[in-house]
């Protein structure tokens, strides 16, 4: 975060949109956790080739021998039985159409999708993505080994209004860029945000390291109470979290506690 002298990569694009402050504080605050109450050793990395996430999903998807996105759309009940790789593409063009007199049973960002894939890709274009693929992952592998985890953001806005996803679709790639990878993905919930939207985070471990990431997942979920309904008016954070982010301690009523203690502490005075 910037703003107070501490930066970090988000892996925006033009592609997609960058991370909310929210978002970023709440990662921050997982940071101090990790690192005061847990004695973790904390690197602040900036994976540059995650800026092309979302073309280097595009790619693979293109160039993975599975169906295609436009055949998954043709399935219907009544051709069930047929294979999808037998199916064929949706007519994109017609669909969109469609979508434009309110007609079409997809949502615009499924048109979207559909007709992107229908664009050729040069060859040239597309063994440089796939290439590109091959050497993010393989500096993922390298990085994370049996005892580390990356802190990356599950999305990089809060939950948005209904039909603003249709603007913003391609912010799935913060998270589909972890199939092309290949590693375990824990996502884990951080609470609300001072307008009671929910924060998550997502723990990314080495290879088979499934165990890491939920471990180090269930260590977060008891400190900062996991789950919270957003319908419930009470928020965990009552106070602008930056307050806090200078210490990973904090001092009450003459007494050392940690962060989740303090809020805890606050909560039940609140109630």
């Amino acid at each position: 975060v910037e703003d107070d002298g501490w930066s970090q990569f988000d892996g925006w694009s033009v592609f997609t949109s960058p991370v909310d402050r929210e978002l970023k504080l709440a990662q921050r605050r997982v940071v101090n956790f990790l690192e005061s109450s847990c004695g973790a050793t904390v690197e602040h990395k900036e994976i540059l080739l995650l800026r092309y996430s979302l073309p280097i999903w595009m790619a693979h998807i293109n160039n993975n021998g599975m169906p295609k996105f436009n055949q998954w759309l043709s399935a219907t009940k009544e051709n069930a039985d047929i294979s999808p790789y037998d199916l064929p593409c949706k007519n994109m063009y017609l669909e969109a159409l469609k979508k434009l007199i309110g007609r079409s049973d997809h949502t615009a960002y499924v048109v979207i999708t559909g007709l992107l894939e229908g664009i050729p890709m040069a060859k040239a274009s597309l063994d440089q993505l796939l290439a590109l693929g091959r050497e993010l992952r393989e500096q993922i592998h390298q990085m994370l080994d049996k005892n580390t985890v990356l802190i990356y953001p599950s999305h990089p806005m809060t939950a948005p209004k209904h039909h603003m996803p249709c603007f913003t679709g391609f912010n799935f790639a913060y998270t589909a860029i972890w199939n092309i990878i290949g590693v375990p993905v824990t996502q884990v919930p951080l609470g609300l945000d001072k307008n009671g939207l929910p924060l998550g985070v997502q723990i990314i471990g080495g290879v088979n390291q499934d165990r890491l990431t939920i471990a180090v997942a269930r260590e977060l979920e008891a400190a900062f109470g996991g789950w919270v309904d957003p319908e419930e008016k009470y928020k965990m954070y009552k106070y602008e979290p930056i307050r806090y982010l200078a210490s990973p301690t904090l001092r009450n009523s003459g007494s050392q506690t940690s962060f989740p203690e303090f809020v805890a502490a606050e909560n039940e005075a609140e109630r």
